[in-house]
């Protein structure tokens, strides 16, 4: 990358015309004190970044001439991003608009009622009272080639609030992540009057102007829409998130070392439901629900390692050549060993600790991360995730296993507890969509490892 004060890229970007979309878009840039910038990257030549306003952040994204042109198409209305979602709030029209899917697919929507084909632009929908044009046409099926919009009804304490859900429109498509991603085929042409083929929702009538206020009033409009979408139609929605937030996600994750051997026939077998919940953390998809997975194979486990631990201990004690069986508090001693209750003994945390030390060495666990440098960077250099034990690779001096298990059980806590829960000395709650579920990658593959471990430990052989 050459240096935008060098004179070469000062000359190439002169050989442009002033007509050239970004340089255009670059003085519009300048005006709304947007931060932008020149740089030359080999082999690919000059490209133009915008740093656009994200609250105190910002999201900066490389705009080539046809992202200037589309960006300039619909006149560029004043924008900011919205947090960590693929969603920004136009503040001449009062607007917020996000990028959402469902679980299942787009098209569950159409089945909604009140579900209707626009003919017009979304940011130009006629009023209410122009809005019965033809009820067979408002009825009828909607295709996929087809702009719609499914408009809710106001409530008489805010009848300026308006929320939508539909085609995404013109300008939001413009300035969306979703350009950044690689588009699926339905996505390449725009719907009539340049809506987009993904849907997003709109809230309009936005009172308030600071990015933090906006994005809270996103966070809470959208989620009450979403709970009652889900309660009355089955329909699960959700923002999408921002691309740099999907990247940062998966750049967390180790790609795993494939085996270069043929594959062979199983000589194990595996126990039916901790193998069930293991595959359900592999397809989940969501960060925390594929945490809590893996968490709940290690649980499973939890009464047959407790066991073993406990009945180690109360060998140790009736060996003892002092143990006295007419000595109360010798009695009192075993009653205490012994008398952990429901499935296995002891504490939560202390039952997690016997199950991962019963399937891995201080030394399995070392390997596992000094393997991989995103796993040593994480774990050895400032921490993410907040309230959780730290695991110091250096220090040889205290169980490490015990600072493993400890950590594994913070973030489990985390996940599942609130202050309210716990009172003060409680943690907060690890939230689905913060920046710390999203940095949560090598916790996730340090359960994992250990939930694959304590699977392979009670495999037993394969008999058909």
């Amino acid at each position: 990358m050459v240096d935008a004060s060098s004179d070469f890229l000062k000359q190439k970007i002169s050989e442009l015309s002033d007509g050239e979309p970004r340089r255009q878009l670059e003085r519009i840039c300048q005006e709304r004190r947007i931060d932008c910038s020149w740089v030359w990257y080999e082999p690919v030549g000059l490209r133009f970044r915008v740093d656009f306003p994200n609250g105190r952040e910002k999201r900066s994204q490389v705009i080539t001439a046809g992202d200037a042109e589309k960006i300039l198409s619909v006149e560029f209305p004043p924008f900011t991003y919205l947090g960590d979602f693929d969603g920004v709030f136009f503040s001449e029209s009062r607007t917020i608009e996000a990028a959402v899917r469902s679980n299942v697919s787009n098209l569950i929507f159409y089945d909604i009622p009140g579900v209707r084909r626009i003919e017009h632009p979304q940011l130009q929908l006629p009023g209410m009272d122009e809005e019965v044009e033809d009820d067979a046409r408002s009825n009828a099926k909607i295709r996929m080639h087809d702009a719609w919009i499914l408009e809710f009804d106001p409530t008489p304490d805010r009848p300026d609030l308006r929320v939508q859900i539909g085609s995404a429109s013109r300008e939001f498509s413009m300035v969306s992540d979703r350009r950044r991603r690689r588009p699926p085929v339905s996505d390449r042409n725009a719907l009539p009057y340049g809506l987009g083929r993904f849907p997003t929702i709109r809230i309009s009538g936005v009172k308030e102007v600071r990015h933090d206020d906006v994005l809270d009033t996103l966070k809470r409009v959208s989620g009450a829409v979403f709970f009652e979408m889900d309660l009355q139609y089955g329909v699960a929605t959700s923002i999408v998130p921002s691309f740099a937030s999907e990247l940062a996600r998966s750049r967390s994750r180790v790609q795993q070392e494939r085996a270069q051997h043929v594959p062979r026939n199983p000589t194990n077998q595996y126990p039916e439901k901790p193998l069930s919940l293991y595959w359900y953390g592999r397809s989940s998809g969501i960060p925390l629900l594929e945490y809590l997975a893996y968490y709940q194979v290690l649980e499973y486990f939890f009464p047959s390692f407790s066991h073993r631990d406990t009945l180690e201990k109360l060998r140790n004690e009736l060996l003892d050549p002092r143990f006295r069986p007419d000595d109360d508090s010798n009695l009192v001693r075993i009653i205490g060993l012994a008398s952990g209750a429901g499935k296995g003994y002891g504490s939560e945390r202390e039952q997690l600790r016997s199950t991962i030390s019963g399937c891995v060495t201080e030394e399995h666990i070392r390997d596992f991360i000094e393997s991989s440098e995103i796993l040593k960077e994480y774990f050895s250099g400032k921490q993410k995730i907040k309230d959780v034990a730290h695991l110091n690779l250096d220090d040889t001096r205290n169980d490490f296993l015990t600072a493993v298990a400890n950590r594994v059980y913070d973030i489990r806590c985390r996940i599942v507890h609130t202050k309210e829960d716990g009172g003060k000395s409680a943690t907060n709650l690890l939230l689905p969509f913060s920046k710390e579920a999203e940095q949560l990658g090598p916790d996730i593959e340090l359960v994992k490892y250990l939930a694959q471990k304590v699977l392979i430990t009670g495999a037993s052989r394969l008999h058909l």
